[in-house]
């Protein structure tokens, strides 16, 4: 530390300081907030709301149009209510929580506020802490998005922090995948929004593939707070979000390179690079292949495609392991989050990855997918006017904070003073002797009633240790000898109540494993968390389970603080208990018409539960609720006492046994997540403990250390079975994390270079569809303008600026004019370049208002949205394929000595002025050549085709009887003597069409179903 930082104080400390007196300022308020009642609170809130809002629309009717208020503009405005909003989030959470925000947690408010990270450690109250800036952005009416890494995490905080949004007369919404669009549209349209990361981008892509605005979900991107801020913007940042949709790729490729691989041997015929995750054939291997694939040269263009799946098969055989990366779950192979430990349901490896895992695993290869849209996490998080973030351990990635997401942190202090105590590390030769030991501790520690929590890599590690404590024997306190000790396994193949176990690994001589950060966000209280055991009963005795948080999530803090009324309401607003009376309705009044129809005079008996009116329906739907939470609240008061009294009692027995016990069975590539497994002791100044065990074995040891720390065995003189604890060789490994962290960084920064240059053509694209969305006489100005824009590029190819008259092509722009958009004019002769293109937008022009004038200029501005965004967005998908493929071989420019990314900029960016000018041509060629018929016209072409298809398979069969080597159909021809289409009508293809002069265009859409890979 610097003499001027001892003398001051460092950086950090300073701004904390600073924030100081306006926490005395808030505390000074308080008083006054306790006066409030419920309703002056919630009046007072909407009367801030109010001035925000105004303060807002003034600062931005000052501005240019189209330009919206920077980050500090809003923080300005802001900056003046503050103090008196977050002393009324404060009393609020007093009063419908119970829960106080500590002064270190206003703090962590306004750092949230500012826009920068909150690093706090574990148990100091995070989700408290987003309370307080969620509701001061409220109130500018703008988006406020709060992220969290799982969709449990959004559930359980929407519906708990929920209670202090709604008691203060604010909205609040959750989004989760697989969700209906009415109940997602009125989430984004809350106040504040709960959901998950990846949730978030994918509804961003989403809304833009859509064809028409009402059907947007999100609102903007004005605020997000976003929990544990590391694990989503620098662990998951290497992967790219993606959109994709079926393809029609051959899957036996797949297995034939899988078939392959096992003919060929590490180091003659390949080498493996563990540290880049990457497999390189040798000239031996080169040549090897080419004889089991059968061709000459296997790096000729036309091979690249099976060098390609060769390459893969090798790295699903070589480096991706069962039950590390991925688990065989039903048949298929589902990913393991290495960051997390859970499963990924629904996503998939790129570039052939996934198929070749599948194939190495026998199970069914599914086509890879065409990506249809997508963005990466630093650029979709990039979008937000103000972004923020909390976690237990953001100091270490400081740097990247601020380069990337130009994020400062800021170390927010604990209430209490932290008295963990963590041991060095202890390294042995071998895995299994560190196991040994690891389990040796474990055991020790159960015995004397001290809870342990076991951090392990992957699930494969988890079992192992698993099975080794089942076996082991030892003697209890009254000399009994007993065989196993009991314990808890949560990995991704046993991930079910992940937060409830978690949550009870603080119980007397509770053993637990986890896989990585399994359970984040989750407190682990000593002695066991007595809401949850209450909670644990009242769904025993409801029936269910304790993953519906939705039925039972508002079961946390204090019962005599749990609003049923208001819950009540928020039920029936939600509609889906009505819907469901209102179904049985419609099945009694089906059963009813269905005897009638039969002719029977007795009719079917109504059941008790189908109520006569949507009247009757709401009351039992408000009757069922109030009831359901009565009892639940009810039982919840009875055994929460009893609980609390069980937990604080065994809390001290833990406290006195050295609190928690982390143990670490090997150290994670990133420093970072040791930290955060460490972080779970020690939480609110109680007791722990912490150890990590590492072998030369290990993956981090063995990949970026071994040279180094074999010399260190050496000269410490390295016995089987004896541990070694030193500081050369935690300075060792923590030199290995370095390095690690380093690549990782290089990735994310390499993914972020060139994902930026896709960023801005997806800004432009975006912008565009948009323009096409919001219609109105607006959308036939774009139309002209894509006409101007072409006859220009007409004229200048035509008509060179340095060539005389004389050597103009004005035959060329005429051929062209009528090619384009079947217009004709007459320029031969003219001597002036200006002439000529104003002549021809002239001629197009007229031709374009007689077209709108035929078919009205309602039903001219449906074709021009419906032909500009299915352009469009077949263009886009195209240019996604075409900047894969570019990127996958751009990497080979450097032999050339260029460099590959400015090589990657350079041509994306003519690949996309191509795909701009093709869209162009392809809007004026569909929009003004297109045939608009009436519906009937329309139905009896459909007809005509579908016939004429029937004729051509008839005969095709026929041809086949004759000649068993025919090939598939011709396509249709057009009937004699009626022309060929041309793009419309195409009723098949979902062409608008007209009944009648003044009739509205229909249009039909064939949905593409998209997954997210």
């Amino acid at each position: 530390m610097s003499i001027f930082a001892k003398i001051f104080g460092t950086k950090n400390e300073r701004e904390i300081k600073a924030m100081r007196p306006r926490v005395a300022t808030m505390g000074a308020l308080e008083d006054r907030m306790k006066a409030l009642s419920d309703d002056q609170m919630a009046s007072r809130i909407a009367e801030l709301k109010n001035e925000v809002t105004k303060a807002i629309a003034d600062k931005g009717a000052r501005k240019p149009k189209g330009e919206d208020l920077t980050r500090d503009e809003v923080n300005a405005i802001l900056d003046g209510v503050m103090n008196e909003t977050f002393a009324l989030v404060r009393e609020a959470g007093r009063r419908v929580l119970g829960m106080r925000h500590y002064d270190v947690q206003l703090i962590g408010g306004m750092v949230l506020n500012s826009g920068r990270v909150a690093e706090m450690k574990t148990g100091e109250g995070k989700t408290l802490v987003a309370t307080c800036p969620t509701v001061l952005n409220a109130l500018t009416g703008g988006s406020v998005h709060v992220v969290t890494v799982n969709d449990y995490l959004a559930t359980r905080d929407a519906e708990w922090m929920g209670r202090i949004y709604r008691f203060l007369g604010l909205s609040v919404g959750v989004v989760v995948p697989h969700q209906g669009d009415r109940a997602k549209r009125e989430a984004y349209q809350s106040d504040i929004t709960y959901g998950q990361n990846n949730e978030y981008g994918f509804d961003y892509l989403r809304d833009n593939m859509k064809f028409s605005l009402k059907d947007y979900m999100q609102r903007g991107h004005a605020f997000a707070v976003v929990d544990e801020v590391d694990s989503i913007l620098i662990d998951e940042a290497r992967t790219p979000l993606i959109i994709s949709g079926p393809s029609d790729e051959d899957v036996e490729s797949y297995k034939r390179a899988n078939q392959i691989v096992p003919q060929l041997r590490k180091d003659e015929h390949y080498t493996i690079d563990e540290k880049s995750r990457s497999v390189i054939l040798t000239e031996v291997g080169v040549t090897r292949c080419e004889q089991l694939v059968g061709v000459e040269n296997l790096y000729d263009p036309v091979n690249i495609e099976k060098l390609h799946r060769l390459t893969q098969a090798l790295r699903a055989h070589t480096l991706y392991k069962r039950d590390v990366d991925y688990v065989i779950e039903k048949g298929e192979v589902v990913i393991v989050d290495e960051h997390t430990g859970r499963l990924m349901y629904g996503r998939r490896w790129s570039d052939g990855l996934h198929g070749a895992v599948e194939a190495k695993e026998n199970v069914k290869v599914q086509p890879e997918t065409r990506t249809m849209a997508t963005i990466s996490f630093q650029n979709y998080f990039r979008m937000y006017r103000k972004l923020s973030g909390m976690t237990g351990t953001a100091d270490t990635e400081a740097e990247e904070f601020a380069k990337i997401y130009n994020l400062d942190v800021s170390v927010i202090p604990t209430n209490r003073t932290i008295i963990r105590v963590d041991d060095q590390d202890l390294i042995y030769k071998t895995e299994r002797e560190k196991f040994d030991a690891i389990a040796e501790d474990i055991r020790n520690a159960h015995k004397k009633g001290q809870p342990v929590l076991v951090g392990t890599v992957s699930v494969e590690k988890s079992e192992v240790l698993s099975n080794l404590l089942k076996k082991m024997s030892w003697e209890d306190d009254q000399g009994a000898q007993r065989t196993g000790v009991p314990h808890q396994v949560l990995n991704a193949k046993r991930h079910k109540d992940e937060a409830g176990i978690v949550a009870q690994a603080g119980k007397l001589g509770a053993v637990t494993i986890a896989t990585n950060m399994a359970g984040r966000g989750t407190d682990i209280l000593l002695g066991g968390n007595p809401e949850y055991m209450a909670r644990q009963n009242v769904v025993a005795a409801l029936g269910g389970t304790n993953e519906q948080v939705a039925e039972y999530g508002f079961l946390m803090g204090r019962p005599d603080l749990i609003n049923i009324d208001k819950m009540v309401e928020r039920d029936v607003k939600d509609g889906k208990h009505l819907y469901a009376y209102q179904q049985k309705m419609q099945e009694w009044e089906e059963a009813r018409t269905a005897a009638a129809s039969l002719g029977e005079d007795v009719q079917p008996h109504k059941p008790d539960d189908v109520p006569e009116t949507v009247e009757q329906a709401l009351e039992w739907v408000k009757r069922d609720r109030r009831a359901l939470y009565e009892k639940s609240v009810g039982l919840y008061a009875e055994e929460l006492p009893k609980w609390e009294s069980q937990c604080g009692n065994a809390k001290d027995v833990v406290k006195a046994a050295g609190g928690l016990r982390i143990v670490g069975t090997e150290r994670h590539e990133s420093r970072r997540i040791d930290n955060q497994l460490r972080g779970r002791a020690g939480r609110q100044g109680d007791p722990g403990s912490s150890r990590f065990y590492l072998s030369l074995q290990d993956d981090l040891m063995r990949i970026f250390a071994a040279d180094r720390m074999i010399r260190v065995m050496e000269m410490l003189g390295m016995e089987d079975g004896v541990p070694i604890e030193h500081k050369m060789v935690s300075n060792a490994i923590a030199d290995a994390q370095k390095r690690v962290e380093g690549m990782h960084f290089d990735s994310r920064k390499n993914l972020i270079e060139y994902d930026d240059v896709m960023n801005q053509k997806r800004k432009a694209i975006y912008a565009l569809r948009r323009s096409v969305l919001e219609g109105g006489p607006e959308l036939k100005e774009l139309v002209l303008d894509l006409v101007e824009r072409s006859i220009v590029h007409m004229v200048q190819t035509a008509c060179p600026d340095k060539a005389p008259a004389s050597e103009w092509k004005l035959a060329d722009v005429v051929k062209e004019m009528k090619e384009t958009m079947g217009v004709s004019v007459d320029i031969i002769g003219q001597l002036n370049r200006d002439d000529v293109m104003d002549r021809c937008y002239a001629e197009a022009s007229r031709f374009y208002d007689a077209k709108e004038k035929a078919i009205t200029p309602e039903v001219m501005r449906n074709l021009e949205s419906y032909v500009y965004l299915n352009v469009i967005d077949e263009a886009w998908k195209q240019h996604l394929s075409t900047m894969e493929h570019l990127r996958e071989g751009i990497h080979l420019r450097s032999y050339g000595q260029k460099d590959p990314k400015q090589e990657y900029k350079k041509e994306g960016y003519t690949i996309f002025a191509g795909m701009m000018a093709r869209i162009r041509d392809e809007v004026l060629d569909k929009i003004f050549k297109a045939q608009i018929v009436s519906k009937q016209d329309a139905e009896q072409e459909t007809q005509r085709l579908v016939a004429e298809r029937a004729r051509r398979r008839k005969l095709r069969e026929q041809q086949v009887a004759r000649h068993p080597t025919a090939d598939g159909e011709a396509p249709p021809t057009a009937a004699p003597g009626r022309p060929a289409s041309t793009g419309m009508p195409l009723p098949s293809a979902g062409a608008p069409s007209v009944a009648g002069a003044a009739s509205r265009a229909v249009m039909s859409t064939t949905a593409s179903s998209v997954g997210a890979r």
